[in-house]
């Protein structure tokens, strides 16, 4: 397959519209909002959108050689690759050195965040430069966005600090014009206190009423879905992942 060039991207932008979950991953990238690749074969028949975290998501129905391709590009770049095609993802499984995992899309069905009571000794920041260069961990931000510039004039994220030590983290993993994933996480040492809930909810107010909060996770972290039902999420669509096994 072939990589399109950048100044094209905008071109593939009602593609990304249109798709059927998580739009706002490939929308952020034909938008120019946040970094990554757009592949197609020679025809255009079938397009590949792939964002800086490695979300990639297909266009077209791929047949034979296309297939290959994909499968290659999965093993060679990295690609998570997303659809709801279940004869496809058993296709790349029979090629081998991949895995199925399955995600769950929740959409966001209310007009304000939750409430939140932030705890003593705890306060609230705004993933600024340092924390986007130092927050380390699973889902922080600088995984998603190309660098601190594109993040700041794009996305926007809240960090719930313990004195001067981030103890829990929510972003825009992805951005789009219309929508905003939130990605999340927890340091080790202050899990399990309810600080997801409360650097989750504070986010949700920053990205309303500009932006609609959506949450994507796997099906088996049930810690993650269980937070974005406490939040208010409504889980409208599933797909599979296959990628390289971890």
């Amino acid at each position: 397959m072939k990589e399109i060039p950048i100044s094209e991207y905008s071109r593939f932008l009602s593609l990304a519209q249109n798709s059927l979950f998580c739009r706002v991953y490939p929308m952020s990238v034909t938008e120019g909002r946040q970094c990554g690749c757009i592949y197609t074969n020679e025809s255009e028949s079938v397009v590949l959108i792939r964002h800086k975290g490695n979300f990639t998501f297909i266009y077209g129905t791929p047949y034979g050689n296309d297939i290959r391709e994909i499968h290659k590009l999965i093993l060679s770049k990295g690609l998570k690759f997303l659809c709801q095609d279940t004869t496809l993802t058993d296709k790349l499984l029979q090629y081998g050195e991949v895995e199925l995992v399955m995600r769950d899309a929740y959409c966001f069905p209310h007009g304000k965040a939750p409430d939140i009571d932030i705890p003593d000794s705890y306060s609230l920041h705004s993933i600024d430069e340092e924390l986007f260069n130092t927050l380390t961990g699973r889902v922080v931000p600088s995984l998603y966005w190309k660098n601190y510039a594109e993040y700041s004039k794009n996305g926007r994220g809240i960090c719930v600090m313990h004195g001067n030590e981030p103890a829990s983290w929510a972003f825009s993993a992805a951005s789009s014009s219309i929508e905003c994933d939130i990605g999340i996480e927890t340091a080790e040492a202050y899990r399990r206190r309810g600080l997801a809930f409360i650097a989750a909810a504070a986010a949700i107010r920053d990205m309303l009423p500009e932006k609609r909060p959506v949450w994507t996770c796997q099906r088996s972290n049930l810690g993650s879905a269980r937070t974005a039902e406490k939040l208010g999420f409504v889980k409208c669509a599933e797909c599979i992942l296959v990628r390289k096994p971890l």
